[in-house]
């Protein structure tokens, strides 16, 4: 019986677990993929303190040494269903196997949103990716596609900026809603273009991706670009679904939780992207992960 189950190593994840493991509770971190969340798929990082500019891979893995110096246990696995027994005691079930804690905290974070468009789900790891940082190196000196309009399309843009040889960043906004700062980086591209206004409709090609439809919204003009790579970045899903059968989550799917990260289910607290929030940075994840442990720290 572990005092407490961590379901995700973000840094909301890492955050809560190094705050719980330095009053010596007994915690386990569960976790599917590499240690980082969406960290991993960052290309650059300048609005975290304490660094001027890091890539998400580097800040990661920075987390994660931490995690391994206080010998923090990690269980390599996904996590299919959570229980609760009783007072103090909840069963997370994952393919390897079940463990039993007095307390859980969710952190997850949240899933890349589909677009929807005809030919996305064929051409997905054939030339469709949603990590600029992990498929990018593929397309070295090709044409690509970024989609979207926000930080992360922006961000990810620049980096493909520098591998690609042209890189067309296309919206269905009429203007990019990405900071100032990161317009002002990309405007001085000179392998970047900037497409507003339109819609994408397909992805064609023979066996890897060659040609992307893009559509005007006001005129139905089309557009075809010649690109071997398409990037998507339209926004987040909550990894949320194996919560619904406690009836805690909003019409987005988002966690509801208090001031102190906990659900209304006693025990079950929820950090990071995933709870119903108005700001998903780095350092608010952080912030989440310290407040619901310290939360549980001081009802133990």
């Amino acid at each position: 019986m572990y005092d407490v189950i961590i379901c995700g190593s973000g840094p909301a994840g890492m955050s809560a677990a190094l705050f719980l493991r330095r009053v010596n509770l007994n915690i386990l971190i569960v976790e599917k993929g590499t240690p980082g969340g969406k960290l991993i798929s960052t290309a650059l990082i300048e609005n975290y303190p304490g660094y001027i500019e890091n890539t998400g891979i580097d800040l990661a893995m920075i987390m994660y040494r931490q995690v391994k110096h206080f010998k923090i246990p990690y269980a390599f696995s996904e996590v299919m269903k959570i229980e609760k027994l009783g007072d103090e005691h909840f069963v997370v079930h994952t393919k390897e196997g079940d463990y039993e804690s007095k307390m859980v905290i969710w952190a997850a974070g949240t899933i890349a949103k589909q677009i929807e468009a005809e030919g996305e789900e064929e051409y997905v790891g054939r030339g469709i990716s949603y990590c600029a940082i992990c498929d990018g190196s593929f397309h070295e000196k090709q044409n690509v596609v970024v989609i979207g309009g926000g930080n992360s399309a922006i961000e990810e843009a620049l980096y493909l900026a520098k591998i690609c040889k042209k890189v067309t960043i296309i919206t269905r906004g009429h203007h990019f809603r990405a900071d100032p700062v990161l317009m002002e980086k990309v405007m001085r591209a000179n392998n970047v273009d900037l497409v507003t206004h339109h819609v994408i409709t397909k992805f064609t090609g023979k066996d890897l991706l060659e040609q992307v439809t893009a559509k005007d919204r006001d005129s139905d003009n089309e557009i075809v670009l010649n690109v071997r790579g398409a990037f998507i970045y339209v926004g987040f899903t909550p990894s949320s679904t194996l919560l619904e059968n406690f009836d805690i989550l909003d019409e987005d799917k988002y966690i509801i939780v208090d001031r102190n990260c906990e659900t209304k289910v006693t025990g079950l607290y929820a950090a990071g992207d995933c709870i119903q929030k108005n700001i998903r940075q780095i350092a608010t994840a952080v912030a989440d992960g310290i407040t619901c442990a310290s939360a549980i720290v001081r009802k133990i």
